[in-house]
């Protein structure tokens, strides 16, 4: 229907186009006899006597020669119009091919379309019976398993009922063995705070009251554990800078002057006070803490031993010039640490030098708590100690030889008695090992490395 409407609008088109060059053609032959008149008619009026009897010969001739014309142009409009319709034609079959192939087309997609749809039908059908089939074979293997879980059940049921009774009977038994264990560990334990004194000594009993900011030196005072000392210290500090920190020495002969200094050092500049307590040895550097220490305490049967410096050397031969420097640094350390000790006394370095060698052909001077004292080695004599932050029973197991040596700080060796190469250390430089070291010879090393 569109393309019959198509070719009526270019025929007529086409007509318009025809009539619009005829009238053209048309008004332009007479506008051409027009002007041949004019101008042939003023000559005619002059030469009218003359030609009177030519005028009606020209007449026909103009004539003649205009039906020729438009007869010419007649001929021409209707060629132009044969053309025309022959393109309208061409044009109209041309849209008319179109159209066909069009139909074609949409028939052979609708054949394609019906043809896919067949399938797919088919296709789908075929699924259909598969899917009854395996719907089939499932509910029939769905009996079977139904079959089997009712068996299964009936085991469970039977294997859960045995379960319970295991269970309720170990469950009985771990209860038991739960409120057994509680006891043990009640026992064991006491649900005690410590005690936090800002002065520890009761006097009336005479008793130093020790709370859970302790710290245990025991051994040989080594760098590392100097440093271990006074990082404990410094956290006891930043916990609590109210209440007093203990330094408690169970036994130690001495160790490294650096390492000494170190521990030193923390006790004068922290914030909280800290106190020494002498349980059973303290020699040498161990010594001088105690006695320089702000504030010390010593059972009344404890040791407490000061001596003179003296020099070993394990490594070979000296010469003159490193005996001389070794033995000005040994002085210089001496002085500083000696003179302290004795402006405590309220003497002076050289009356302590005597008297050391008045005890001692070695320059070992040792006392009792109860003595040293006297001397202001120390500053109380305790006769007990109520430690409150003992809440649980003691570990048999801590408590053996080989424990002790790895306490004290005689090296781990299981099966071995102390020696004295266990003692010592490679030293920093201008560094001396000040402790009490007695051989079978009675004498202290005091060397420098």
């Amino acid at each position: 229907m569109l393309g019959l409407n198509y070719n009526r609008g270019l025929i007529r088109l086409g007509l318009f186009f025809f009539t619009l060059l005829v009238t053209h053609h048309i008004g332009f032959a007479k506008e051409e006899k027009g002007k041949k008149v004019a101008i042939v008619s003023p000559t005619m009026q002059k030469k009218a006597s003359d030609v009177d009897h030519s005028n009606a010969a020209s007449k026909a001739k103009l004539k003649s020669d205009l039906e020729a014309e438009n007869a010419l142009n007649r001929a021409r409009l209707e060629k132009q119009l044969s053309t025309i319709i022959a393109q309208i034609e061409q044009l109209r079959l041309k849209k008319e091919l179109q159209r066909l192939n069009k139909e074609i087309e949409d028939d052979n997609a609708r054949e394609a379309h019906d043809k896919a749809m067949l399938l797919l039908n088919m296709e789908r059908e075929k699924v259909t019976i598969e899917l009854e089939l395996a719907k089939a074979r499932f509910m029939k293997q769905m009996e079977q398993y139904d079959t089997q879980l009712i068996t299964l059940d009936k085991k469970i049921q039977l294997e859960k009922g045995q379960t319970q009774l295991l269970q309720e009977t170990s469950h009985r038994l771990q209860a038991e063995m739960g409120a057994l264990q509680a006891k043990i560990a009640r026992d064991n334990y006491i649900q005690k705070k410590p005690i936090y004194l800002k002065d520890p000594l009761i006097k009336r009993s005479n008793t130093l009251v020790l709370s859970d900011r302790y710290i245990q030196l025991n051994g040989s005072i080594t760098p590392w554990k100097a440093n271990y000392i006074v990082d404990q210290i410094h956290y006891f500090n930043n916990k609590n800078s109210q209440y007093p920190i203990f330094l408690i020495i169970g036994y130690s002969p001495g160790g490294w002057v650096s390492a000494g200094w170190n521990i030193l050092q923390a006790i004068e500049h922290s914030k909280a006070p800290v106190y020494v307590v002498v349980k059973a040895f303290a020699a040498s550097m161990a010594a001088l803490i105690t006695t320089l220490a702000t504030k010390s305490y010593a059972y009344p049967n404890a040791e407490i031993l000061h001596h003179h410096p003296g020099i070993k050397n394990f490594f070979g031969r000296l010469n003159l010039r490193e005996t001389k420097e070794m033995y000005e640094d040994l002085k210089e350390t001496w002085n500083r640490l000696g003179g302290r000790v004795a402006r405590k006394m309220g003497i002076s370095l050289a009356a302590f030098e005597k008297k050391l060698y008045e005890k001692s052909m070695y320059g070992d001077w040792m006392e009792y708590g109860d003595n040293a004292k006297k001397l202001k080695w120390v500053d109380y004599v305790i006769s007990g100690i109520q430690h409150s932050a003992v809440s649980s029973l003691p570990d048999p197991t801590d408590y053996t030889f080989e424990q002790f040596i790895k306490q004290y700080g005689f090296g781990e060796a299981k099966g071995k008695e102390p020696s004295e190469e266990w003692y010592c250390h490679a030293l920093a430089p201008h560094d001396f090992d000040y402790s009490y070291r007695p051989t079978n010879r009675k004498s202290q090393i005091m060397g420098k490395q």
